[in-house]
C-alpha cells in the first residue's frame, strides 16, 4: 500500500533540526505506552515488565514447553540478568511463577507461570490488548500490518546491530595474561 504524503518533512536531510529522529520517537512511544500500561495493571499489582514476563511464560506453556530459562526470558525481554533475577523473586513471593529444577540439566531452573499467574496474565492481556488497540486506533487495518511488520523488521535489525557489536567488543577485548 502507498502511504499519503502529509508534509514535505521527509525531503529535508536526515539530520535536519525539523526533523523527528527514530530514537526520540521511540522512546515517547515507549514511555507513553508503558506508563499507560503500568496505570492501567496498577489494581492487579502487575508491572509492565512483570505483564510481559507471564506473556512469554504463558506462551510457552501454551506451546506445550514446561516453561523458561531465565536466560531465555533475559533474551525475549531484552534485559539484563541481574533485572530478570529480582523480578522472578519478587513474582515467585506474590505466587505468580515458580522455579523447579530442569529435568534435562539440574543446573538449569526452568520458571513457569502458576494458575494465579496465568488467570492474572488473562486478566492484564485484555487491558493491554485494548491499549494497543487505542494506540493503532488511527491506523487501518492494512497500516497495522504494515507498521507492525516495519517495526518486528526494525527490531530484528537492532538486535542483529546489538549482536554484531557484541561480538566485536569480544574480539577486541584483549586476553590477560595469567
Amino acid at each position: 500500500m502507498k502511504r499519503k504524503k502529509k508534509c514535505e518533512v521527509h525531503d529535508l536531510p536526515i539530520d535536519h533540526p525539523s526533523r523527528r529522529r527514530l530514537p526520540p520517537l521511540l522512546r515517547e512511544c515507549w514511555m507513553r505506552l508503558n506508563y499507560t500500561l503500568m496505570r492501567r495493571l496498577a489494581d492487579l499489582n502487575l508491572s509492565p515488565d512483570q505483564y510481559v514476563a507471564l506473556r512469554w511464560l504463558t506462551e510457552a506453556i501454551e506451546k506445550g514447553k514446561r516453561g523458561l530459562s531465565q536466560k531465555n526470558l533475559c533474551e525475549l525481554m531484552t534485559s539484563d540478568p541481574n533485572t530478570i533475577a529480582a523480578m522472578m523473586r519478587r513474582m515467585e513471593k506474590a505466587s505468580l511463577i515458580q522455579r523447579t529444577k530442569d529435568p534435562d540439566d539440574g543446573r538449569k531452573l526452568v520458571v513457569s507461570p502458576t494458575p494465579q499467574g496465568i488467570g492474572l496474565y488473562a486478566k492484564a492481556s485484555v487491558r493491554a490488548k485494548a491499549l494497543e488497540n487505542e494506540a493503532l486506533n488511527g491506523l487501518s487495518r492494512e497500516d497495522k500490518a504494515i507498521f507492525l511488520d516495519d517495526l518486528n523488521r526494525l527490531a530484528r535489525s537492532c538486535q542483529e546491530t546489538y549482536q554484531d557489536i557484541n561480538s566485536c567488543r569480544e574480539r577486541s577485548v584483549p586476553k590477560l595474561l595469567s
